[in-house]
């Protein structure tokens, strides 16, 4: 780290002649170490130890120069499984060079080209280079499979890319594990459709992550995990931004949960995070309806950060009643935020918790502005549903009648074992009480910033500890 320039060369001839150590190096870290062209020899020779796997040359003024004269003096078949080349000044027309220097990787899994200013050319030249490893190790029946994974972050490739995109992963075999990320670039949301029409085959395995730089628009595409995130505060903000699509949030959603519909037995995970939808019209809960009846295989469903209402929600919920679903996210909305909502609906509310799937096994509620009253209301119902085993209901203003009504339920029989309870103000009492009524019963309770807790005191399960949220890899605990 902040090396001199033409240091790599005397480290090299020193370390040299120790041949065990030549044969002993598995990663090495070159970042931000001055390097440029005038290095890239040495580099090559440095690839060509068989024990080397990782070689990191990030914040360099590598360049274009750079690659190419590493790509004339590599040797053909090392055995480096990740390159990262993040911040290295590569510039339009770096993608020859690149690709030349792909194909003496055969084993090369993952390549980061993050920060740099590569254009839809240069990704063009990348896949394809990858694209050939991949067959050629297909040749030859290799027992390792390659895993290519090709990060392009933060460059200027833009619509342009599509071709080449579809190409790539329509040539790879369903099996065939791979993923491409384009966030920050300025691939747009209709180059994003055309890419999802295009491709002939989809696989669980297939990945493309792809953002507009000017919107903040990230989506992921996967027939197993389809992401659609958007930061529309920032765009707003930037002179760049299409402020045109601003107010078509919930219309891009409907357009994407047609498609979400027509492949319902396709998709386990289905996240629209960030975004400004509302699911308060018709359209989008028959949109919702029909991607969660029968026959979706829809698993977790991540609505976190949206414009959600509590009629939105009842509405979510009477849809989700016949599925799949094992996870609900739904923290960060507008559920109670209203202030005059309607007591009908919250007894519609009350109605639909008794009536969530059997699969469920994890609701999040944090950050919604629930009232103590409503939070009381909703706790008594779980023992109608034991199927919950974690609630996250944190960052509300929930006091101690909501953990009162919480410990009852579950000394009544209910299933929840974890709930976060988090940011909330809940005294020392309501601690307390939850502790004497429910210390055997649960695993583990999040208690963090509670200001009128004592939270030194807390006895296990409850734990002075914030919640962060659904992770995907609870429900395997939950089962």
């Amino acid at each position: 780290h902040g090396g001199q320039a033409g240091l790599l060369a005397k480290i090299w001839d020193s370390l040299r002649p120790t041949m065990l150590w030549s044969t002993m190096l598995e990663e090495l870290v070159l970042n931000d170490c001055a390097l440029d062209k005038s290095d890239m020899s040495v580099v090559a020779q440095i690839l060509s130890l068989d024990s080397l796997t990782k070689l990191a040359m990030e914040q360099q003024a590598i360049g274009l120069e750079g690659v190419m004269e590493l790509s004339r003096n590599m040797k053909d078949h090392c055995q480096l499984l990740h390159l990262f080349l993040g911040e290295c000044s590569l510039e339009a027309g770096t993608g020859d060079g690149l690709a030349k220097i792909i194909c003496c990787l055969p084993r090369l899994e993952q390549l980061f080209l993050s920060a740099n200013a590569l254009v839809s050319a240069d990704l063009k030249s990348v896949l394809e280079a990858v694209g050939k490893n991949c067959a050629a190790e297909m040749d030859t029946g290799a027992a390792t499979i390659l895993v290519p994974k090709v990060h392009a972050r933060y460059n200027a490739i833009d619509d342009t890319c599509e071709t080449a995109v579809v190409k790539f992963f329509s040539s790879l075999p369903a099996t065939r594990k791979c993923f491409l990320c384009l966030e920050g670039n300025m691939v747009s949301a209709k180059c994003l459709e055309k890419i999802f029409h295009g491709m002939t085959t989809w696989s669980k395995e297939h990945t493309v992550r792809i953002a507009k730089r000017w919107i903040w628009e990230s989506v992921l595409l996967d027939s197993a995990e389809m992401c659609v995130k958007r930061f529309c505060k920032h765009a707003a903000e930037n002179d760049h931004a299409d402020q045109s699509r601003l107010a078509h949030d919930d219309a891009m959603f409907l357009r994407l949960g047609g498609e979400f519909a027509k492949r319902k037995g396709q998709f386990k995970s289905i996240d629209l995070s960030w975004n400004d939808i509302s699911m308060g019209s018709q359209a989008g809960l028959g949109c919702f309806s029909e991607v969660l009846s029968s026959g979706s295989a829809l698993q977790v469903l991540n609505l976190k950060h949206n414009k959600i209402t509590l009629l939105g929600f009842v509405q979510l919920l009477q849809a989700a009643s016949g599925s799949q679903l094992q996870a609900l996210e739904v923290c960060e909305n507008s559920i109670f935020a209203e202030s005059g909502y309607e007591t009908q609906l919250i007894h519609d509310l009350s109605g639909c918790i008794p009536k969530c799937p059997k699969t469920l096994r994890y609701l999040g509620l944090a950050r919604n502005d629930m009232p103590d009253e409503v939070g009381r209301t909703l706790v008594t119902l779980f023992h109608s549903n034991s199927h919950i085993v974690t609630l996250d209901m944190s960052g509300n203003k929930l006091t101690d009648g909501t953990a009162t009504a919480l410990a009852d339920c579950i000394r009544s029989g209910s299933n929840l074992r974890q709930v976060s309870l988090a940011r909330n103000k809940i005294s020392n009492a309501g601690a307390q009480y939850l502790y004497d009524r429910c210390a055997e019963k649960l695993d583990t309770v999040w208690m963090a910033m509670n200001t009128e807790c004592n939270l030194d005191e807390l006895k296990p399960p409850l734990y002075n500890a914030d919640f962060h949220g659904f992770d995907r890899d609870m429900l395997f605990a939950m089962k």
